[in-house]
């Protein structure tokens, strides 16, 4: 009895419990509000709890549910393990984040409310299916990943809808000045993917409708590749300064003449300047630009706007586990004969957060 307690307990020792809740209040422009809808709500923004289960060195299980306001959803779901004879390169296999710095980026430790809207376009749900090898070497601040995706992961788990596989491939590293106290971090990430038609309705690259049968069947380009930075200064308390540019062609499912498949060529960057104030407070802007469709601009464009949107917002660690968050999202939008004033879809955000 007592090898078998000893056993048992060896095994819950192996098991780790984290997690956070994002309690937030939120008040939205009015363009954002639909009739008789409230322009402002009190809801719950994350609720997660992730396990992890360390098997053996090396080997891994990680789950993560999140309980939101109306989104019971599963997270992650992946395996890890360090290959033999190689610990520094490891598979993983399961439902894990795209190898993206800002998708990476845990949405508890993000110094904004939400990610930019060019990664928020671009990696829907942030999470995909599929399996990962990821090197990283003791020796050598290098990172590297190599993905293999179903490619149409949007926030719900989900089966691939076509039979070709999309490649995703990152790799980062970092410099050191210690004399400096200035530490720089630089990546390149591409995707390469495609979308399969399955009618004969497309929306080419300059929005002409193409209704021709030889589109069932064929793929559509997912293909972009992007550079990032992030530079940390140790001065003052701690400033950073963080920006990505991504640019190539996305796809967008359709099912109909009123609705058909998609195909653009877009480009977007956003940068953040971050400044710590003592140990408490953090003072954050952030500036990113998106155009969904670099083809066309003004009345050509239709509804497919660039924005170019400013968010500001201040954290308050109260301690290790509360910080309080205020953040101001002030889009603004490419006009045109049908948008030609800027939408009002400013967003105010107060969050407290708690993390175990």
């Amino acid at each position: 009895m007592v090898a078998l307690n000893e056993s048992d307990l060896g095994k819950l020792t192996r098991i780790k419990v984290s997690g956070y809740i994002q309690a937030q209040f939120e008040s939205n422009g009015p363009d954002l509000v639909k009739p008789n809808d409230a322009a402002n709500t009190f809801y719950i923004r994350r609720a997660r709890v992730k396990f992890t289960y360390e098997a053996t060195d090396g080997i891994k299980f990680v789950l993560q549910p999140d309980f939101s306001t109306g989104n019971l959803s599963l997270k992650d779901a992946y395996a890890v393990a360090a290959l033999p004879k190689l610990p520094s390169l490891t598979l993983w296999a399961g439902q894990f984040n795209r190898p993206n710095y800002e998708v990476e980026y845990s949405s508890g430790q993000r110094e904004v409310l939400e990610r930019s809207r060019l990664i928020r376009t671009i990696y829907p749900g942030e999470r995909e299916v599929g399996a990962k090898l990821e090197f990283n070497p003791v020796t050598v601040p290098l990172k590297l990943q190599l993905a293999l995706l179903n490619g149409n992961f949007t926030g719900k788990e989900q089966k691939d809808i076509d039979t070709r596989k999309d490649l995703m491939a990152r790799a980062g590293y970092s410099l050191h000045f210690p004399s400096s106290g200035i530490g720089v971090d630089l990546g390149i990430h591409g995707y390469y993917g495609g979308l399969r038609a399955k009618n004969s309705y497309l929306s080419g690259y300059d929005r002409s409708l193409d209704s021709t049968a030889t589109n069932t069947g064929s793929y559509l380009d997912k293909k972009w590749a992007g550079a990032e930075v992030q530079v940390f200064f140790d001065v003052l308390g701690g400033m950073a300064v963080k920006g990505e540019y991504i640019s190539g062609n996305n796809a967008f499912i359709g099912d109909s003449r009123s609705n058909p498949y998609k195909i653009r060529k877009f480009s977007g960057y956003y940068a953040y300047l971050i400044k710590n104030i003592g140990k408490k407070n953090q003072l954050v802007g952030r500036y990113d630009y998106f155009d969904p469709n670099t083809t066309l601009k003004g009345d050509e464009a239709g509804s497919e706007l660039f924005y170019k949107t400013l968010t500001l917002a201040w954290q308050y660690y109260l301690n290790d586990n509360i910080r309080i968050s205020l953040n101001y999202e002030i889009p603004k939008n490419e006009t045109n004969s049908a948008y030609p004033h800027d939408i009002e879809d400013n967003v105010f955000g107060l969050r407290v957060q708690a993390k175990f």
